[in-house]
């Protein structure tokens, strides 16, 4: 069981470093804790679970890790690993028909984000977020202003339930606010 960089794994299989560090954060290759507790990949499964966790395009890269042997690839990892981490690595250059399909799917993604912006339909994560606290504080100070609005209501009520209610109130804030974490 030979133990690969995201890297060395990537130009194994002949795709780009992202696309193995995306299918390694969505689960479709699985990592593994060498001896010193680094992230890495095992080559025995590599292949077999780009292949079949990784749904792609018939492009060179699939071809290429569907072609691929354990057996062979942990013999060419144990004779270079040594002398590749030495020496200046190969990058996988793709031919120029997939490089422009990369090219041109990413621009027409760009293009339908940039689209659903202008339709309102996507709004910047920070005004999201600054109209969450917004909303939340409200909620915070409506529900803190409880135990005054019911001594208004209710004129009867004394020090000791004003001061119950109080505790009521701030121990719901303080259990919202320690499951929110």
């Amino acid at each position: 069981m030979a133990l690969v960089t995201q890297a060395e794994a990537a130009r194994i299989l002949g795709v780009s470093a992202p696309a193995i560090h995306q299918a390694v954060r969505h689960g479709r290759l699985r990592i593994v804790l060498d001896t010193k507790g680094n992230k890495r990949i095992d080559t025995s499964t590599l292949a077999e679970d780009y292949r079949k966790n990784t749904q792609t395009r018939k492009t060179t890269a699939h071809k290429k890790a569907s072609q691929v042997n354990p057996e062979e690839l942990e013999q060419k990892h144990r004779k270079t690993s040594t002398a590749a981490r030495m020496t200046k690595t190969q990058e996988y250059i793709p031919d120029y028909d997939e490089s422009r399909a990369r090219t041109e799917h990413l621009k027409a993604e760009l293009l339908e984000l940039d689209r659903k912006q202008k339709e309102g339909l996507l709004v910047p994560a920070a005004d999201v977020e600054a109209k969450w606290i917004e909303i939340i504080t409200l909620a915070r100070t409506k529900t803190l202003g409880i135990p005054s609005k019911a001594k208004q209501r209710i004129p009867d009520l004394d020090a000791g339930a004003m001061v119950t209610l109080e505790d009521i109130v701030r121990e719901t804030l303080e259990d919202l606010a320690s499951e929110a974490v």
